[in-house]
């Protein structure tokens, strides 16, 4: 079933990104017309699937083009020009959307899952950010190591969790354990940006168990909090 962003409603109300899956080709730079394969989700409610299914594929859409904005800019800018990009971008994510397939979509809990092909016209993308003045304010930063102290991290499940999705982020090169202690550890981050963009990237970060809380963050070291939900 192929789909057309038109049919979408309802906008204001989505999250962004629990998962974002890309081909080794598509990771290594984007393209014009990239495909993005993403998990969309909605809250269920009680006699309302179609319309939590439609919230799903909006949420979806949302976050593929945060995906390729992201991947255009770094996560470091992206996080930096949250605000503009967001208004720019996620609150009308169906102009960046050339088009999208829902594969599958499942109730899970009382949310509705749905997991969506979509192909997003980088282009316009790049063209709309240029436009903006987001893209070439800031030279690529090499990586250089960022401390980073997780508070919580005594809930094992929760801080291994945190640490694949830290090595996912665009810019980490290499994660080192530095020290552990009973609800608290140290991580040297190999990373292509200061600890203020380090921690703003990882506060995009969703998780369904835990939140992820900036405490500080300064140039070469940030903190994070991980708070149950």
């Amino acid at each position: 079933m192929i789909a057309r962003p038109a049919t979408l409603k309802c906008l204001t109300a989505l999250l962004l990104a629990p998962l974002l899956l890309f081909s080794a080709a598509e990771a290594q730079a984007p393209q014009e017309a990239p495909a993005v394969w993403v998990v969309g989700s909605a809250p269920l409610q009680p006699g309302k699937t179609s319309a939590a299914r439609e919230a799903a594929i909006a949420n979806g859409l949302r976050q593929a083009v945060a995906a390729v904005a992201i991947e255009i800019a770094s996560p470091g800018v992206f996080a930096e020009h949250f605000k503009t990009l967001n208004e720019l971008l996620l609150d009308r994510p169906e102009e960046f959307i050339r088009g999208f397939k829902l594969l599958s979509e499942t109730p899970s809990g009382k949310q509705h899952l749905v997991i969506i092909h979509a192909t997003v016209a980088a282009g316009t993308l790049r063209e709309a950010m240029t436009a903006a003045g987001v893209l070439g304010i800031k030279p690529a930063a090499a990586a250089a190591a960022v401390t980073l102290t997780v508070e919580g991290s005594g809930n094992l499940a929760h801080f291994v969790r945190l640490r694949r999705a830290l090595a996912a982020i665009a810019g980490v090169t290499a994660v080192q354990v530095k020290e552990m202690k009973p609800n608290e550890a140290v991580l040297l981050v190999d990373f292509a940006g200061s600890g203020r963009e380090l921690a703003a990237a990882l506060a995009l970060q969703t998780f369904d168990a835990f939140e992820v809380n900036v405490v500080e963050a300064v140039e070469n070291a940030s903190k994070v909090a991980l708070t149950p939900k």
